[in-house]
């Protein structure tokens, strides 16, 4: 329609033509946003269970989390971004009983690491909401986090920016290296093997401060 509308010589006049062309918009974002439901559907729990905190998977509130974290600290590494996601998730449940953003963390080698995280950011860079850009230092990818947009404060509670502004103060001087090997230290960690789901129950163990 939008090709026969701008190639073709057709009897309505041009007010008509733009009301039609806004109307093809409208209709396509609408199409668009159920191909990322569909999308969303197929890979993440949408039942609330323990495994993701008694929520439903909430892309708005993730992406609001993350750029939370990336507005707040300039250079971001993704390493330390999927640590602070997973602290901010299991500390806000162990509070209040349900996760922020519905998400599954994972046992990898590394750390915790929200489940798909790689196919969220894909999308993230696809919609303009970050940027992920690559840097080789000493023979080593470092994966730098940059919000394009400063859109969460709507989307995120008072009570959720809370807990993320105490976990993202606890950890603000940390390197990936040291918040990947403090992760390694969490009960829910150490009592998972590889690939497997790290619990929300382990919340109950997680402190943000150790003796």
């Amino acid at each position: 329609m939008r090709a026969y509308l701008n190639d073709n010589e057709v009897g309505i006049n041009h007010v008509q033509k733009e009301k039609l062309l806004q109307r093809l918009d409208e209709l396509e974002g609408v199409k668009e946003r159920r191909i990322e439901k569909r999308f969303l559907d197929v890979f993440f729990q949408k039942k609330p269970c323990i495994d993701n905190g008694f929520k439903s998977f909430d892309y708005e509130k993730f992406y609001a989390a993350v750029l939370f974290f990336a507005n707040k600290c300039e250079g971001l590494l993704k390493v330390k971004l999927l640590k602070l996601l997973n602290y901010s998730d299991m500390i806000f449940y162990k509070e209040n009983g349900v996760s922020i953003t519905g998400t599954r963390y994972i046992h990898l080698p590394f750390g915790p690491v929200p489940e798909y995280y790689d196919v969220l950011f894909g999308m993230m860079e696809a919609q303009n909401i970050i940027s992920i850009n690559i840097n080789f230092v000493n023979g080593y990818e470092k994966h730098y986090v940059t919000p394009v947009t400063h859109d969460f404060i709507s989307i995120l509670s008072h009570e959720e920016m809370d807990v993320m502004t105490r976990v993202y103060d606890r950890f603000v001087n940390f390197g990936s290296a040291e918040i990947s090997n403090y992760s390694h230290e969490e009960v829910g960690y150490k009592e998972t093997a590889q690939g497997e789901i790290i619990s929300y129950d382990y919340a109950k163990d997680i402190m943000l401060e150790r003796v």
